[in-house]
């Protein structure tokens, strides 16, 4: 089965934290969507302990058709069944090998995803006038529970902010898909610059069929996983 209720969220980044409480962690971006508060969930790390890093890729001057799609928008979200969907393999998007491993958190400055994601993050929380399109699925509106990280209500979110298709036999390859890959863009209108962020699993593979499928998957990926999904909605 696909993504559940893909589409992509445009709005304005109220405020954002790493949140480690949780076996999955993610980096948690508080939106605020045409009046409306969304969570944006995004994996920082895997539960493949043979390779916990997230494949990560920033590109800070971003330039593809797609940007006229999503600056038509209004705030808020939009589910997609074509035009403006995402496909890291046939889009022409990242390439994989413009992806590198990135921890979750290490000492030193700018070097882990906590702080790559935080730092665009930090910059579209204090500029009204950067705007933020997160690709995903969304889960809500929840209108009898308060959101875990923010707590605003009714609970509102986007997850699955990454590659989904290309996954191993096993946990997660049921989320294949072609077309409903996530990914993180900023569009700062003062310099009419577009920043993308990519993010994807090591056990996922760009040799992918229609489906989104694994063509030919390697024998040490079978039974391999990550973790991400609904760990996110902690209750």
């Amino acid at each position: 089965m696909p993504i559940r209720n893909y589409g992509v969220l445009k709005g304005r980044v109220l405020h954002g934290i790493p949140e480690h409480r949780l076996r999955t962690p993610h980096y948690e971006i508080l939106v605020d969507a045409g009046g409306i508060r969304f969570r944006v969930a995004v994996d920082t790390r895997s539960m493949d302990r043979g390779s916990p890093d997230l494949l990560f890729f920033c590109d800070e001057d971003f330039r593809h058709p797609l940007t006229g799609d999503l600056e038509a928008l209004d705030d808020g979200f939009h589910p997609l069944g074509g035009g403006a969907r995402l496909d890291y393999v046939r889009g022409g998007f990242v390439r994989r090998e413009q992806m590198q491993p990135l921890p979750l958190d290490r000492p030193g400055r700018d070097n882990d995803l906590n702080e790559k994601v935080g730092h665009w993050v930090e910059i579209a929380a204090s500029d009204r006038g950067v705007a933020l399109y997160a690709f995903g699925g969304r889960w809500g509106p929840e209108p009898q529970r308060r959101d875990a990280v923010f707590g605003f209500l009714p609970g509102n979110g986007l997850h699955d902010v990454h590659m989904n298709q290309g996954n191993p036999p096993g946990r997660h390859a049921h989320d294949n898909g072609a077309g409903q890959d996530g990914a993180l863009f900023f569009h700062l209108q003062r310099e009419n610059r577009w920043i993308a962020l990519f993010l994807a699993f090591q056990s996922q593979s760009w040799e992918a069929d229609g489906g989104g499928h694994t063509l030919e998957p390697h024998p040490d990926d079978l039974g391999r996983f990550h973790g991400y999904g609904q760990s996110h909605r902690r209750r």
